[in-house]
C-alpha cells in the first residue's frame, strides 16, 4: 500500500480500522504496552508512516491522541503520576505539530475526569475551557464536584469550616466558567479529541452543566443554543425536544429558536405542528418573508395546494424575491408529475435569472430522475430537489434582509 494515493473515504476508513487494531492489542497486552511505552509507540509510528505515507499532521497527532486516550482508558496505572508522565513524555516527542501538547492534556484530562479524578482533570483542561463547549463544561463541572465534596464534609473542625469556604469558592469558580462560555460562546464538538469510544460520561457532563448553567443564569440563551446544536449532532431527539420545549417558554418570541421547532416539527411529521409554527411566526413577524416561505415549504412538502396558494399570495403581497416564488413553484409541479409545467418553468427561470444557469443545470438532472421507474430515484431526487431548493431560496431572501433577529 505504500506510495499509492487512497481518496477520503478509503483513506479515513483503512485509518478507522487500523485504530480500532491497536484498540484491540492494547486491550489484550495492557500491561506489555505500559512496561515497554517507547516499543509501543514506535511501532504505532512505524505501522501509521508505511499505511499511510502522505497523512497531514493533524491527521496524524489526532490518530496518536486517540491511541493515548485508549491506553490510559485500559491501563491500572491511571492513579500513578509517574505512569502518565512517562506516557505524556513518550507521546510528546512523537507529534508534528506545534503546540503538541494541547492535544495530549486534553486527552489526559478527559481520561482523568472519567476515572473520577476531577482535582487532576482540572490540572490538564482549564487552560483549554473555550476551544469547545465540552471541554468548557467538564471544567465548570470539576470546579461543581468539588464544591459539593466540600460542602458534604461531615466533621466540624476548623480546617473542615476553612474547606467549606473553599468549597463555595469553587461553585463560584464553577458558575463564572458557565458565564464565561455563554459570553465567549464557543462550538461544541469541533475538538479530535473528543472523539472516544465510549462519549456517554462527557455527555452527561455536558447536560449536567448546560441545565445547571441555565439554572444559574435563566436569561443566558446560549445554554438552549449550543444544548440544541449538540443534541443534533448526537441525534438525542428526547434532549432536542426538552431544550426546544424550554425555549417555547423563556424565549417565546426567539425567531432562531422557532425556526428549530418547525425543522424539528418536519423531521417528526408533525406537519400540524410545523404549521402552528408557520402561524405563530407570521403574527409575530409580519413584514418577514421567512415565515412566509417556511409556510410554501410545508406546503410543498404535504403537497396541499390550497395551502399553497395561500401562501404563495402572500408571498406576492410581502414582495418576496420572485426568483423564490418560481423556484417554488417549479418544485410543486415536479412533485405533482407535472412534467411539461415544470419543464416551462424551468425554461422560464433560466431565461430570467442567467447568472443562476449552474444551478437550473442541476435541477434538470434532479428533474429527469422524478421520471424514473426505479423508486429508489424517485425518492432521492425529491430529497435533493426540496434540500436544493431550500439552500437556494434562503440565500436569496437573505439578500433581500430579514427583520428576523
Amino acid at each position: 500500500m505504500q506510495g499509492e494515493k487512497l481518496s477520503d473515504a478509503i483513506a479515513y476508513k483503512k485509518l478507522h480500522l487500523l485504530k480500532k487494531d491497536f484498540f484491540g492489542y492494547i486491550e489484550r497486552n495492557s500491561a506489555k504496552v505500559d512496561a515497554n511505552l517507547p516499543v509501543f509507540f514506535g511501532h504505532v509510528i512505524s505501522t501509521l508512516e508505511n499505511s499511510f505515507p502522505g497523512i497531514s499532521d493533524q491527521t496524524y497527532d489526532e490518530f496518536i491522541d486517540s491511541v493515548t486516550f485508549k491506553l490510559l482508558d485500559t491501563s491500572t496505572n491511571i492513579n500513578d503520576f509517574e505512569y502518565i508522565k512517562k506516557v505524556i513524555l513518550n507521546v510528546l516527542r512523537l507529534k508534528k505539530r506545534k503546540n503538541a501538547d494541547i492535544g495530549i492534556n486534553i486527552v489526559v484530562g478527559l481520561k482523568l475526569l472519567k476515572s473520577g479524578d476531577v482535582a487532576h482533570a482540572l490540572d490538564f483542561l482549564k487552560k483549554y475551557s473555550n476551544l469547545d463547549a465540552k471541554i468548557g463544561t467538564a471544567v465548570a463541572y470539576c470546579y461543581y464536584v468539588l464544591s459539593l465534596q466540600e460542602f458534604f464534609r461531615q466533621d466540624e473542625t476548623e480546617e473542615a469550616k476553612r474547606n467549606q469556604v473553599a468549597g463555595g469558592e469553587m461553585e463560584l469558580l464553577s458558575r463564572e466558567t458557565m458565564l464565561t462560555l455563554a459570553r465567549e460562546k464557543p462550538p461544541v464538538n469541533s475538538l479530535k479529541q473528543l472523539d472516544i469510544d465510549d462519549p456517554a460520561y462527557l455527555e452527561k457532563i455536558f447536560w449536567q452543566m448546560v441545565f445547571l448553567g441555565f439554572e444559574w443564569f435563566p436569561s443566558e440563551r446560549w445554554f438552549i443554543e449550543i444544548g440544541l446544536k449538540n443534541a443534533i449532532h448526537s441525534h438525542n431527539a428526547e434532549m432536542r425536544m426538552r431544550l426546544l420545549d424550554i425555549s417555547a417558554v423563556r424565549f417565546e418570541t426567539d425567531f432562531d429558536f422557532q425556526r428549530e421547532m418547525y425543522f424539528f416539527k418536519l423531521e417528526t411529521r408533525d406537519a400540524g405542528g410545523a404549521a402552528g409554527v408557520v402561524s405563530q411566526l407570521i403574527r409575530q413577524y409580519p413584514d418577514d418573508p421567512e415565515p412566509i416561505y417556511l409556510g410554501l415549504k410545508l406546503s410543498l412538502l404535504t403537497k396541499k395546494k390550497t395551502s399553497y396558494q395561500t401562501f404563495r399570495k402572500l408571498a406576492m403581497e410581502k414582495d418576496m424575491p420572485a426568483s423564490v416564488i418560481q423556484l417554488i413553484d417549479l418544485a410543486f409541479d415536479l412533485l405533482e408529475k407535472n412534467n411539461s409545467s415544470a419543464m416551462s418553468r424551468m425554461a422560464e427561470f433560466e431565461r430570467d435569472y442567467p447568472p443562476a444557469l449552474y444551478y437550473v443545470t442541476a435541477l434538470r438532472y434532479i428533474a429527469a430522475d422524478f421520471f424514473s421507474d426505479n423508486e429508489t430515484r424517485v425518492r432521492r431526487a425529491k430529497k435533493a430537489l426540496v434540500d436544493s431548493i431550500d439552500q437556494f431560496c434562503f440565500e436569496e431572501l437573505k439578500k433581500k434582509g430579514s427583520s428576523s433577529p
